[in-house]
């Protein structure tokens, strides 16, 4: 029996690269066709579109996420117990508020590229306004979030990320919390620019048993504690080209590059 020759060789060779590049080509553009974007109006339809692989446009406006609790949709999207990983992606209320748990591949962003026209908040004094757990690939962007309560009369903080790995801040505007403006806890690869965190209680940052944790073309202002302004154990910050602006406390644990002290 004679064995094929050099150009059926290439020949069944060529076939098959081409039948690989075929089959990447199709995986690929399934990937991409099962990613969705979902704009919003209004804090309630924010809520329901919240899922894996999403992208969600807030258009400008206020979502208010302590009214849409009062409302009965939020009965039928949230589950009343701890998440844990057998659980699926959802929302689930706990002692400490509503959480965010178990998304990957999420984008939450305002809708105007130019300035920050879509606002989150909460008005319970005590919860943080957005908390994740065990979350993977989140990015927010485009946002300004914080606690619609008198200064003074609030104790969470705006932002709390627990067991997140992968997520971006871009152009967010943090304030008027009575903690931290971000608190990070068993977290990793997190990293916020061109943010600005401002007008906080205890300090800027708070972060346990993290790795990764970078700052970078963020402002910190309007804050004053005896406490620490970056409260960190088991972790270390990276601060790049950052900027403080009436801010009076102490720091430890940074690693800075780069930056100003303004007045």
């Amino acid at each position: 029996m004679e064995m094929p020759d050099k150009r059926k060789w290439t020949g069944l060779l060529r076939v098959l690269a081409l039948g690989l590049l075929l089959v990447l080509g199709m995986m690929s553009g399934a990937l991409a066709a099962s990613r969705q974007t979902v704009p919003v109006n209004n804090v309630k339809e924010l809520m329901e579109a919240l899922g894996d692989h999403r992208e969600i446009i807030l258009a400008p406006g206020r979502y208010n996420l302590s009214r849409w609790l009062q409302g009965p949709s939020a009965e039928r999207l949230i589950h009343h117990f701890s998440y844990t990983s057998a659980n699926p992606p959802g929302l689930y209320m706990v002692y400490d508020g509503l959480e965010l748990a178990g998304f990957q591949d999420l984008t939450i962003r305002g809708r105007d590229p130019g300035a920050i026209t879509a606002e989150i908040v909460i008005e319970d004094p005590y919860c943080p306004v957005l908390k994740f757990r065990n979350c993977r690939n989140l990015r927010l962007s485009h946002l300004q979030m914080g606690h619609a309560v008198a200064k003074g009369y609030c104790s969470g903080a705006v932002l709390y990320m627990d067991e997140v790995q992968d997520m971006s801040l871009e152009k967010v505007d943090l304030y008027g919390c009575g903690t931290y403006g971000y608190e990070a806890r068993h977290s990793r690869n997190i990293t916020v620019r061109d943010s600005v965190i401002r007008e906080c209680t205890y300090g800027l940052v708070s972060a346990v048993a993290c790795k990764d944790l970078k700052f970078q073309r963020t402002v910190f202002k309007d804050t004053s504690s005896s406490l620490p302004l970056f409260a960190v154990s088991e972790a270390r910050l990276d601060l790049q080209d950052c900027i403080f602006q009436n801010v009076c406390g102490k720091m430890r644990n940074l690693s800075v590059a780069t930056g100003d002290v303004g007045r």
